[in-house]
């Protein structure tokens, strides 16, 4: 794995370590660190980050998963469409993945997570610009007996990145739970090309499909990051990067809180968007900065004024 409960979590102001980026809290340094992280990032494609999330701060959001869960399953059973409320999944037998309203401890969370002193704000701002479109809000869950999922990408090979996703855990992650499996290195076409078997831009690349068996060769060298974290720990990731949620052989659910932006200069690449039609394409990174400092100051923004309309 990339980190985990034994390795212990570098908490704020600690120097960051391979694969292992510090939250930072002051600007500078979160602007610093943030530098890191994506330099990181365009090497590996996936990069761990202690402790974006305060435990408080996790723990009102997982609470919160569990009763919107339970909520959206009654409307669905009622006859609310599905695509309304719950996201398509890889192999989603026991899994679900729940499209999150922005209610407050969502815009709590997420405002710690890209707020002033945040690592992730000024890494994100250098992969994909402050441009980039938000593309998805929701919280993956796996329940246990979940299977492994087929190894795959969330996006067809582009030379320039387009999407970047940040799991954040809402508990501590052991290897037993399920945690996402991810191929460091594997965000390049020489990767693609061989997990698929063919040149990469293909349609069976493009639409995510692979009929040929994986080659021993390009598994036997593969890298494997297990995505072990503590709660509040995020793994940030290239949606190019090969990886799949892991068995959950564990009697707990591991909730992942998760969030990603578009880069919107990137042509031909249709990707799923997990997240609520009503904050479809509403906010770049700098516009959900900037509302989420008006949140925070208690000013009127545009987060509380969709939410408002936004309910099932």
């Amino acid at each position: 794995g990339f980190g985990g409960k034994g390795a212990g979590p570098a908490r704020k102001g600690e120097g960051a370590k391979a694969g292992k980026a510090s939250a930072g809290s002051l600007a500078g340094g979160a602007e610093s660190d943030g530098a890191k992280l994506a330099n990181e990032m365009r090497r590996e494609g996936v990069a761990r980050v202690d402790s974006v999330l305060s435990p408080a701060v996790a723990l009102a959001l997982q609470a919160h998963v569990d009763l919107a869960r339970g909520l959206a399953e009654a409307a669905i059973a009622a006859g609310a469409p599905p695509g309304d409320l719950v996201a398509d999944l890889v192999l989603n037998s026991q899994r679900c993945d729940l499209l999150l309203g922005l209610e407050p401890p969502v815009l709590t969370a997420l405002a710690e997570l890209l707020g002033d002193g945040s690592v992730l704000a000024p890494a994100l701002a250098r992969l994909v610009g402050p441009r980039a479109v938000l593309q998805e809000i929701a919280c993956l869950v796996s329940d246990p007996g979940s299977a492994q999922q087929p190894l795959h990408p969330d996006t067809p090979f582009s030379e320039t990145p387009p999407l970047f996703a940040c799991f954040v855990a809402l508990q501590d992650v052991d290897a037993q739970m399920g945690p996402t499996l991810y191929l460091p290195g594997t965000h390049t076409a020489a990767a693609h090309a061989a997990f698929y078997g063919q040149a990469v831009g293909n349609s069976a690349e493009r639409h995510g499909l692979r009929q040929a068996p994986i080659a021993e060769a390009f598994l036997q060298t593969a890298r494997v990051a297990y995505g072990t974290l503590a709660m509040g720990d995020c793994a940030l990731y290239d949606q190019t990067v090969l990886h799949c949620g892991s068995a959950n052989r564990s009697d707990r659910p591991r909730r992942q809180f998760y969030f990603s932006f578009r880069n919107p200069d990137v042509a031909n690449i249709r990707p799923r968007s997990s997240m609520r039609l009503a904050y479809q394409n509403q906010f770049t990174l700098a516009e959900l900065r900037a509302e989420l400092a008006l949140l925070v100051r208690g000013k009127k923004n545009k987060l509380e004024a969709l939410a408002a309309v936004d309910f099932f």
